[in-house]
């Protein structure tokens, strides 16, 4: 998935630091900025109960799909009523719902006079037709939370692979990338079999850092100024929906949405370091593990210097191609991956 810090290539440096860790029995990870959940989903599979959260509601959707659901949904409600055998036919129906005309083919795609392209007309009108129905099944009772979550974490990995962006949905491109003009198909997500009792969060990680007490919290958060709730605000909306009240406001040559109520604090200069402060002040872990670029807004300085005051740090690096979006020239690609581990006093 186009995901900006997406830590998939780092997977392996950062789960082999972890095998050196003396973890309890139960052995827990904690996730806090948990993005795509590339790094949740990796310790799942290593056999973790998993505590993934993030402040982005599409983040939570992926989360409750890939993290805190451990088999495929039954659907039994829905099966009964559409008289289908499987979680395939649910999905082959929505591919084939009519299209329709709504809120994101009438605000972003170039649909009678809207000059906005970060979709095809065509795509718009199933993303429409698609999240409408999850919608209403929802409301209805037919479909349960993980239920709805996973069919709109599936909505959202076919939106990826057909959105005219450069990487991130901050701004569409003036030409269509050819991948925009693939059609929009949603498949059957994924999941990974677990017997634990793993959870999925949405929230402020200030507010529920210390609410966990777990042998592993790992923490990668923002870097750099560029906020995931204006450079993800389509995903987000697609999540979200439109379906409650008056209908989202929007503005601008984008059409973002508002998003002052989720800016993070380690995307502003001053205020990054005492967000990181905090944190590591209320955590409550065996480890703590922080990834953090030489690209980071705080001063590698003051990394070390707040990652002390919790116990001894130890600091691994990794070289690596930085995420390139369409467009640029790929020359500087290079970035040094810092892997910050604490163990904390007392361990």
């Amino acid at each position: 998935m186009r995901y900006y810090g997406n830590k998939t290539k780092l997977l392996d440096f950062i789960s082999d630091t972890a095998n050196n860790f003396d973890v309890s029995d139960n052995k827990t990870f904690f996730d806090i900025f948990t993005g795509t959940t590339s790094v949740a989903q990796h310790f799942k599979k290593l056999g973790y109960t998993v505590i993934a959260n993030d402040w982005l509601f599409f983040s939570y959707v992926l989360a409750n799909a890939n993290i805190e659901t451990n088999q495929t949904p039954s659907f039994s409600s829905l099966r009964a009523k559409l008289e289908c055998q499987s979680t395939n036919d649910i999905i082959d129906y929505l591919n084939n719902l009519e299209p329709s005309v709504d809120f994101i083919t009438t605000n972003y795609t170039p649909y009678k006079s809207n000059k906005r392209q970060y979709f095809t007309t065509e795509n718009g009108k199933k993303i429409d037709a698609i999240r409408v129905q999850i919608n209403q099944w929802l409301s209805s009772g037919l479909i349960t939370n993980p239920e709805s979550c996973y069919l709109i974490s599936s909505l959202i990995y076919a939106v990826n692979k057909v959105s005219n962006v450069s990487g991130t949905y901050g701004s569409y491109l003036k030409l269509w990338d050819k991948r925009a003009f693939n059609n929009l198909t949603l498949i059957k997500p994924s999941t990974i079999p677990s017997n634990n009792k793993n959870i999925s969060l949405n929230a402020d990680a200030e507010q529920i850092v210390g609410k966990y007490e777990v042998d592993i919290l790992y923490l990668d958060p923002p870097y750099n100024s560029r906020q995931y709730a204006s450079n993800y605000f389509l995903l987000e909306l697609i999540a979200e929906g439109w379906f409650e009240g008056d209908l989202p406001e929007i503005y601008g040559h984008t059409g973002m949405r508002p998003y002052n109520h989720q800016k993070s604090l380690f995307c502003m200069k001053r205020e990054a370091k005492n967000a990181l402060t905090r944190l590591i002040e209320k955590a409550k872990a065996k480890y703590i593990m922080l990834s953090y670029n030489n690209e980071g807004i705080i001063d590698a300085k003051d990394v070390m210097q707040i990652l002390s005051l919790k116990g001894e740090v130890t600091v691994y690096t990794s070289n690596h191609k930085r995420y390139r979006s369409i467009g640029q020239d790929g020359s500087n690609n290079k970035t040094t991956e810092y892997l910050y581990v604490i163990k904390t006093e007392g361990n």
